[in-house]
């Protein structure tokens, strides 16, 4: 079982995407146009399944690009994945296959947190900067409805004091509860890879070149 360090270790250290293409750049003809269509696609139900989930952010996760096609003795590759200075480079497959939580040991997945419980500073400070661009999801736990009128006027004042204290707190709440629930699967790089060069892309391949092939789809920063 692989651990949260061991995978932040094995990602993103040599990838050099070198020749990124943009849809739009596209004037391929043939087998290599066939390869790159399907990356797209591929990357469009990608970017639909990150969407669908509510997993956009800062825009980062969805920002998925492609390389140009290479081939050689009838073996094509295209490489489909982040660029090193995009930051979901370190986190995309936790978010893609989930990491099992301390309790709930869910979702099933390569993936675990381990104890302590105990969080790390930078954690924190991920969820604090979270909060303060989705301010709407900050929930009040202190319960205030069971505070007499006394009590609730002395919790106000100390937010005003140190609201930044306060949403640390939140933070670090957050932080252990996500350790000890694990983070739920997306599968927007798994589950889309057999849609996008399942059978029907290997047919039209096949077409174009009149012969049986091999392909090699690689997905950067895997293990």
């Amino acid at each position: 079982m692989a651990s949260i360090k061991q995978a932040q270790e094995a990602l993103g250290k040599d990838f050099d995407v070198g020749g990124i293409i943009k849809e739009e750049q596209i004037q391929l003809k043939g087998a290599d146009k066939i390869i790159s269509d399907a990356a797209f696609k591929f990357i469009k139900l990608a970017q639909q399944r990150i969407n669908g989930r509510k997993k956009v952010d800062t825009g980062n996760l969805g920002n998925i690009v492609p390389t140009l096609v290479t081939h050689e003795k009838g073996n094509f590759s295209i490489t489909i994945g982040y660029e090193k200075s995009n930051p979901a480079s370190k986190y995309y497959d936790f978010q893609n296959k989930g990491v099992r939580g301390i309790n709930t040991n869910q979702p099933n997945s390569i993936y675990k947190f381990s104890r302590p419980l105990s969080v790390s500073k930078k954690m924190v400070e991920a969820i604090m900067q979270w909060y303060l661009r989705h301010k709407n999801y900050i929930k009040n736990d202190d319960k205030r409805t069971k505070l007499i009128p006394l009590e609730r006027k002395r919790k106000s004042i100390a937010k005003l004091i140190d609201p930044k204290k306060n949403l640390r707190q939140i933070a670090k709440n957050t932080a252990e509860n996500i350790k000890e629930r694990g983070i739920a699967r997306v599968g927007f790089f798994d589950d889309n890879l057999e849609k996008a060069f399942g059978q029907e892309f290997y047919t039209k391949l096949a077409q174009a070149l009149g012969q049986d092939i091999a392909i090699t789809v690689t997905q950067i920063f895997k293990k």
